[in-house]
């Protein structure tokens, strides 16, 4: 985060089996197998972001993926007057910045105090050099929804 406001949180068991268990119902990664999810969580980080703390800004290089363990964060785009959404625990995004490193479409900040796991696209990349099946997984799930966006 650019303004150096989130924490680091120590993860413990229960952390651990709601993110493997939160993973498991999202987007692309509830396409991969339990063996295959085994090899991101080491991964993911579980960060803790006081109330109205920037996350990630529109226009900035796509660099991870967030996914909301506790609080909530509120999306704008330039130009809306509204926010375009609220998440809440079990929601994410930034999985396109995953997928193909995209800059951000929005800024995203917190609504109140969050805690929030991320996956870095650089630790994302490297686990699926280790990992070649959960990387051709993650190429078919990725090319699906890049033709999907393309389609909206």
């Amino acid at each position: 985060m650019r303004n150096g406001r989130k924490t680091a949180v120590a993860m413990g068991e229960r952390e651990y089996r709601w993110l493997e268990k939160g993973l498991r119902k999202m987007g692309f990664f509830s396409k991969l197998d339990l063996r295959h999810l085994s090899n991101i969580l080491p991964y993911m980080e579980l960060m803790e972001f006081p109330r109205k703390a920037t996350v990630c800004r529109e226009g900035a290089k796509g660099d991870s993926f967030y996914l909301i363990y506790r609080g909530a964060v509120q999306v704008k785009k330039s130009g809306w007057d509204k926010p375009v959404a609220v998440l809440k625990p079990g929601e994410f995004f930034g999985e396109m910045a995953l997928l193909f490193r995209q800059p951000r479409t929005a800024t995203v900040s917190t609504v109140k105090p969050s805690r929030l796991f991320i996956l870095q696209a650089s630790d994302f990349s490297r686990m699926l050099k280790k990992n070649t099946s959960v990387a051709r997984t993650i190429r078919e799930i990725a090319e699906a929804r890049r033709k999907e966006l393309a389609r909206s």
